[in-house]
This record gives structure tokens, sequence and C-alpha cells, in this order.
């Protein structure tokens, strides 16, 4: 319920209409990572997903029966289907879905996800939850990371693709710009926070930011007035963002790392620098150099080191989303001891 809180605000303010759909646990290849969840009102409005369309109408089904009867259910798909039979789940492995009536919280919880859709999506979140399922009592426990931070230096058409692509990912963006022209309102994504100011001071209060989840910080420029003190000003960081990365040639990149050496940074802090930026798949365009940028982010945020990093899915082979978890459950049993009821 935690991913989709603040779309779900709406839902929480009609409790006795609407039912969440959450994936609490996964075992095997999965279309989804636990948290997943999708609500559905009694109209038949649905937000959200759950897989790639195997589950989605059956649990859809039953979310109404649920809201009718006032019940919360615990249901498992698997490669030979789920309560209806006819429902497998082609990826080979096995889900279970929980299904609550909005209106089966109790006051805190209900208080507390109002609170949770309220908050900067971009910030780290914690539900919890206390179930019923045919006679046992569960724990539902769902943990938000902060999201991760791209911040951009300089303001055209790379950096505008760039942010926007990230927006859609699920990023908090800022854009950074000391020219005022180029930070016009109608040249900045929506959802952006735009800073106007020098970069190399924007850049040294931006990263003391205690908040902030995994941080990647790209200078777009190509001037050594301004690209080059704001690669000084990161590095010299002592909560230095996790990637460091400077758009531009070959040329411009060896222009950066004389600059670099003779402020007295050392060759191998000065190979923290990442560029030229992005993954190479023949992009022409701003857009595609973007999209080639944020897919090097990506890997980068998740730790993708495996010799197939990087390289087309079709010639390799093993799980799809190898990073994450197999067998992993956010639902645990309550044990009640003796004499408790």
């Amino acid at each position: 319920m935690l991913d989709r809180i603040t779309q779900y605000r709406h839902a929480l303010t009609q409790p006795q209409h609407w039912a969440v759909a959450t994936v609490v646990s996964v075992s095997g290849p999965s279309p989804a990572p636990v948290g997943t969840s999708m609500a559905v009102s009694t109209e038949l409005e649905i937000i959200g997903s759950l897989s790639g369309g195997c589950v989605e109408s059956t649990v859809a089904s039953l979310a109404q029966q649920c809201i009718e009867q006032g019940g919360t259910q615990l249901e498992s798909f698997g490669p030979d289907g789920g309560l209806l039979g006819e429902v497998p789940l082609t990826c080979g492995g096995q889900i279970q879905v929980l299904i609550q009536p909005l209106n089966t919280l109790s006051q805190q919880e209900h208080d507390d996800a109002l609170a949770a859709s309220r908050l900067n999506r971009h910030l780290s979140a914690r539900l919890n939850r206390e179930i019923a399922v045919a006679g046992q009592q569960f724990t539902v426990t769902e943990h938000r990371e902060a999201a991760p931070r791209l911040l951009l230096f300089g303001v055209q058409d790379y950096s505008v693709q760039l942010a926007k692509l990230a927006l859609v990912s699920g990023w908090q963006v800022v854009l950074v710009e000391h020219r005022p022209a180029f930070a016009a309102a109608d040249r900045i994504p929506a959802g952006t926070q735009l800073v106007v100011d020098d970069p190399a001071s924007a850049a040294a209060r931006l990263i003391t930011d205690q908040q902030a989840g995994w941080t990647a910080a790209c200078v777009m420029t190509h001037h050594p007035d301004l690209d080059v003190p704001v690669l000084d000003t990161l590095l010299r960081a002592q909560r230095q963002p996790e990637f460091i990365g400077a758009l531009g040639s070959r040329n411009a990149q060896a222009r950066r790392r004389t600059a670099l050496s003779q402020r007295g940074h050392s060759a191998e802090l000065i190979a923290a620098v990442r560029g030229p930026l992005g993954l190479d798949i023949a992009a022409g365009s701003p857009a595609e150099s973007a999209a080639s940028v944020l897919a090097e982010l990506i890997a980068a945020k998740n730790g993708a080191v495996s010799a197939s990093a990087g390289q087309s899915l079709s010639g390799t082979a093993g799980p799809v989303n190898y990073t994450r978890p197999r067998v992993q459950s956010i639902m645990q049993e309550i044990t009640m001891m003796v004499g408790e009821r």
C-alpha cells in the first residue's frame, strides 16, 4: 500500500468504498516486488497494478467481494493459477496477495496511512498493519526508502530530457542554473525543483541534505568556469554523492581531469567522476542520450556489477531482475503467548 499511498489519498477518505491488494510475499521469479499494490473501488475504479496483467482481473473481482463481505483475504498465485484456477503466473514464480478493505483498518492505521499520503513522496516512510486472515493474526510492515535524487547542473536540452525521464522513474530531480533566462519556468519539467544560484555554491548546499536518498550529481555544462568548480566542490564534500558524472566528449573529460589535478585532486579521486556519461546505445538525440544516461544511473544505484550488466537481456542467462530478492515477505504471523486472546 505504501508504494502508491499518495495516489490512495482519495480512497482513504472513502474507506467503505475501497480495498487495497498488496503483494506481501514472493517466491522465485515474480512480476513485481513485495509491497506492490493496487486499489479497487466498489465502482471498479482501479489504481495501479500487481503484475504484467496476469492477476489483475481476478484480484479486482476478489477485492469487490471483500468490500461487500467486509473481510480480508490472502490469495496465492503461481504457475498453476490462483483461486479461480485460470490465472497462472507465466514468470514461473509465486506471489501472495493480501486484499484488505480500507474500512477494516484500525483508526490508528487509517490515520497513519492518511498522514503518509500527505508526506513528500520522495521521503522515507513506514506503515504497519495488523490483520486477521482465516483465524490467524499477522502484521504487515511496509518500508519506503527515500527516493533517489538527481542533481543536474545546467539547463539545456540534454538535462531537460534527463530530468523528464528521471521524474517518470520516481526520482527527485533538482536543476541548478545560474542564468535566469535559461531557468525560465516553461523550460523546466513539472515536478522538478529549480535552484537559481551559482552552481558550485548550490552544490555545496544541496549535498548536505541529510534526508536525501541515493544521490547522483551530474555536470551538464561545458564551460571550465562552471563545470570544474562544481566537480571540485563535489569531490571535496564530506559526504560525496554516490555518483558523480559529467556530460561531454572525451576531450572535455580530459580537460576536466587536468583542471581537477591542478586543484590538488588525486588521480584516484578524479577517476570517480564518470564521463562521458551513459551506456553505449548509439544515442543521437538529446532524448536518446537521456535514456542512455538514466540507464547508467539506474545500474549504479542498483549495484549492477555482474558480468552481464549493461548487456542485452536476450543474450544473457539467469534471473532478469537479479538484484531483487527471490524469496521475501513483509507479512509475519503474530505468535500468541499462552493465556493471551
